[in-house]
């Protein structure tokens, strides 16, 4: 991989490719679960966190080697063996391995696949179609590089048999190494399972490989989400994440961008050129050219063009963020506007408040991040400054470019710079002025 990070923890679709196996054997109901690491590798231990049992190769001494070291007793049963770096393999195809192994009967099972372009292991089979054996890709001549019967990397295995069999290995090949697939040589007959879809055994040994596994995987997420009853615009320019939720008859503009736990609601729309992660979205919501991190978006809102909602927002229903407006650890209530060209941090907006464009929470004094807490149905005019600390009591109004360095009472109005608070005259005596 050419990379700092360990492979198995290089991501595709947004999940570290380790995550994705072990969430594959889980799904097909393998719960004792052991991954076998190289030394020096407290990357994957740290990421792991405890989830499975691990067992540490001291030395890199190939496949054969990596399963030898898990202790004999683990090895009970059938074994289900299987690399670590094959994110795409469906949990379905797992259990398809198994079944076959216990039909058959046999002490081994192999999957294999026909895809004559990778450098993996083929796959040597007897004049009658049963196995003979396996050579590695490094190991063959021409001829043998010329099959197209490849083996994935997925097998099943009777326990004992495979322990025995692991004794027997031996380095007798170029690399020095103890082969995993050098076990079929002493544990006859071994069945083999043929995969129909290339892509699902594809093992991600460089960064081509990587992009291949993140293009295949997302286009079966998309598949998925179009089935369901999602409208994808345009697949080709529209990239989603494994785990990622998207409701019913909601449409996914080209360029759109939804990561991480992100759960997009019912009948909304998303794009173009958005960008959405760890959020979620309300029935019913618009958002449009925006980038929106860690935030809540209430349902029949909306949001855009060019937008930055950041994390710790929490935007309420029935609420419009307009264009080029910055949000951060905000609350806006139902009903509220935030119209143009607006920053709003650490606020606390009421229900049907109006915020005019150009408004602007000065939140940061040079030392710690202050609030500005708006109550509801205010009128904050436009180009007002907010200088936090600061409140705006209930149903009061800024005049067009007020800076706001004290509380505004309720129902009051506030013009000038610094800001004056002055009473609003009640209704009736306005009316009565000629």
């Amino acid at each position: 991989m050419r990379s700092r990070v360990p492979k198995v923890l290089h991501r595709v679709a947004g999940e570290a490719m380790i995550d994705r196996v072990l969430g594959a054997c889980r799904e097909a109901g393998v719960t004792d679960v052991l991954v076998v690491v190289a030394p020096g590798q407290q990357e994957v231990v740290d990421h792991l966190g405890g989830s499975c049992d691990l067992v540490v190769q001291p030395q890199p001494l190939g496949t054969g080697h990596a399963l030898a070291q898990v202790p004999p007793e683990r090895l009970a049963g059938d074994v289900i063996v299987l690399n670590g770096d094959m994110p795409l393999l469906r949990p379905q195809t797992i259990l398809r391995v198994l079944e076959a192994h216990r039909w058959a009967g046999v002490p081994a099972t192999l999957a294999s696949v026909e895809d004559p372009a990778r450098r993996d292991g083929r796959v040597i089979r007897r004049p009658d179609g049963s196995l003979d054996r396996i050579v590695e890709h490094r190991d063959a001549g021409p001829e043998v590089r010329a099959i197209p019967e490849i083996n994935v990397g997925l097998y099943c295995f009777d326990g004992p048999r495979l322990v025995d069999a692991l004794g027997r290995l031996r380095p007798d090949n170029g690399a020095g190494e103890y082969y995993l697939p050098d076990v079929f040589r002493h544990l006859r007959p071994t069945h083999v399972v043929r995969l129909e879809d290339p892509e699902e055994a594809l093992g991600v040994n460089d960064r081509v490989e990587l992009a291949r596994a993140e293009r295949s995987l997302r286009a079966r997420i998309l598949e998925d989400l179009m089935r369901s009853g999602v409208t994808v615009v345009d697949p080709s320019t529209t990239f989603v994440d494994a785990g990622v939720r998207v409701g019913l008859d909601t449409v996914l503009e080209p360029f759109t961008i939804l990561r991480g736990r992100t759960v997009i609601g019912e009948g909304c729309r998303i794009g173009p050129f958005t960008e959405v992660r760890d959020s979620t979205v309300g029935d019913g919501s618009r958002i449009e050219h925006s980038w929106l991190e860690g935030v809540e978006f209430g349902s029949g809102s909306d949001c855009g063009p060019f937008c930055k909602l950041r994390p710790g927002t929490r935007v309420g229903d029935g609420v419009h963020i307009g264009s080029f407006a910055e949000l951060v650890r905000s609350r806006i209530g139902r009903g509220a506007r935030v119209p143009h060209v607006s920053y709003l941090g650490d606020a606390t907006v009421g229900e049907n408040v109006n915020v005019g464009a150009g408004t602007i929470t000065a939140n940061y004094d040079g030392v710690r991040k202050n609030p500005t807490v708006i109550e509801d149905d205010a009128f904050i005019g436009v180009d007002t400054m907010l200088r936090a600390p600061v409140r705006v009591g209930r149903g009061a109004r800024t005049g067009a470019g007020a800076v706001v360095t004290r509380d505004v009472p309720p129902g009051a109005v506030a013009v000038g710079m610094p800001a004056r608070a002055m009473r609003r005259r009640p209704r009736s005596e306005d009316a009565s002025r000629p």
